[in-house]
């Protein structure tokens, strides 16, 4: 039997979900039968942002720009994707998110996730029920790494392999 784990998406793995891209058909493979995502507000708006970077460059048509924010928007109404937060306004929190900028170069967004996996909801899973974060940027997945958390890199990663339960076939 197969342990569906938590999935924490950064946009870059948000956006190669809603949109044909390099890496697309392995993530989506991958996704598809672990289904358990969340990210953070910053993340979530961050893709937007990038979606509509892609239109205006005239990566994507209008048609697919609407329709990849539409779905987007499903995720959060259907659940299959969660937000989850842990406060980013607070001074304590925003001071942690500052150190992890300066200590592996990230924007604040991609600071703001490892925080949100290192303290978040889900910090206190073990083991293999331990939450992975899921990224197409090498030198965030590094960094999430060093802070002892886990990552898959899905442009130069295999796929993390699915978890048996012990006693299963």
């Amino acid at each position: 039997m197969t342990t569906i784990r938590t999935h924490y998406l950064d946009a870059s793995a948000i956006v190669k979900l809603l949109i044909d891209e390099e890496g697309t058909v392995a993530l989506r493979s991958y996704m598809d039968s672990h289904a358990t995502r969340v990210t953070t507000s910053l993340c979530f708006a961050e893709t937007l942002g990038v979606l509509k970077a892609k239109h205006k460059h005239k990566h994507i048509s209008a048609e697919q720009y609407l329709a990849a924010c539409e779905e987007l928007i499903a995720e959060l109404r259907n659940e299959t994707l969660v937000i989850e937060d842990i406060g980013l306004m607070e001074r304590r929190v925003f001071d942690e998110v500052e150190i992890l900028c300066g200590k592996y170069g990230l924007d604040l967004s991609d600071a703001f996730q490892l925080l949100t996996l290192r303290s978040g909801q889900l910090s206190s899973l073990e083991g293999d029920s331990r939450p992975i974060l899921v990224t197409a940027d090498k030198k965030l997945a590094t960094a999430a790494r060093s802070e002892g958390l886990r990552a898959w890199d899905c442009m130069h990663e295999p796929a993390p392999h699915p978890c048996i339960r012990e006693g299963q076939p």
